[in-house]
Order: structure tokens, then C-alpha cells, then sequence
């Protein structure tokens, strides 16, 4: 799966992320598929510091160039809030690079809000759930 060239720097690489979650077993990955073919990733976890089982992390989502503009995304970040929801969490947070303007127009039209900024400029959305 390829990222688009000014994409690049957007998201820790996919290879990261699985060799990350060896050693991270509360990280939850999903393989985003279209048709029969993995187009994506996505990963999330509980807060773990401190531990707060109510308070979710979506840390990646990454869907192959050849199949962005498709709503793959955003149909996968409906299902993984589902599932989060249905884990017990009342909040999701997320973050994105400022200069990421598909993630700034995804997440507020799913019902994110923007909180703040992360420690390295990130910016920082939540969203409540009902």
C-alpha cells in the first residue's frame, strides 16, 4: 500500500505500526478491505497513561492512494467507533498533522472536535459518544 507523495510523513508506516503492536497488546489493528483486497489500516487503543477504559485512541488510519476519495475512510472510522463503543468508551480522541487536509474535513464530519494541540503540534479532536 503507497501513500500519495505529499502524503508522505502523515502516518507512521504500516510495517511501524504491526512491529509496534508485538510489544503493545492493548493496540487493535483492522485491515481495511475493498472487495477482497486490503486497501488500509487502521489501529486503535484504550488510554494507557494513565489507564482510562472509557477514553479511546484512533492512532492510524491509512488508506492505499489508488483507493482515497472512495469513502473507504470514512466508512472504516464509522466501524471502528462502533466497535468502541461498543467496548464501553465514552470518548474517541485523534489527532492529525496540520498540514493533513483530508484528516482536518474526515474527522469533523464525523462528529470530532477539535480540543487542542498535542505535545508535537498535532492537532487534537475528540469525540463524545452517546
Amino acid at each position: 500500500m503507497e501513500m500519495h507523495e505529499h502524503q508522505q510523513g502523515f502516518v507512521a508506516s504500516n510495517v511501524g505500526t504491526i512491529a509496534e503492536s508485538r510489544f503493545e497488546p492493548h493496540f487493535v489493528l483492522r485491515a481495511i478491505y475493498a472487495e477482497d483486497k486490503v486497501v488500509g489500516m487502521l489501529a486503535y487503543c484504550p488510554e494507557d497513561d494513565p489507564p482510562a477504559p472509557t477514553l479511546y485512541w484512533i492512532f492510524r488510519l491509512m488508506i492505499d492512494k489508488h483507493h482515497q476519495g472512495q469513502g473507504i475512510g470514512t466508512a472504516a472510522m464509522r466501524l471502528a467507533i462502533k466497535e468502541i463503543r461498543e467496548l464501553g468508551a465514552h470518548k474517541v480522541r485523534t489527532m492529525h498533522k496540520p498540514s493533513n487536509e483530508i484528516a482536518a474535513a474526515l474527522y469533523p464530519k464525523l462528529g470530532f472536535q477539535q480540543i487542542g494541540f498535542h505535545d508535537d503540534g498535532d492537532v487534537l479532536l475528540e469525540l463524545e459518544l452517546q
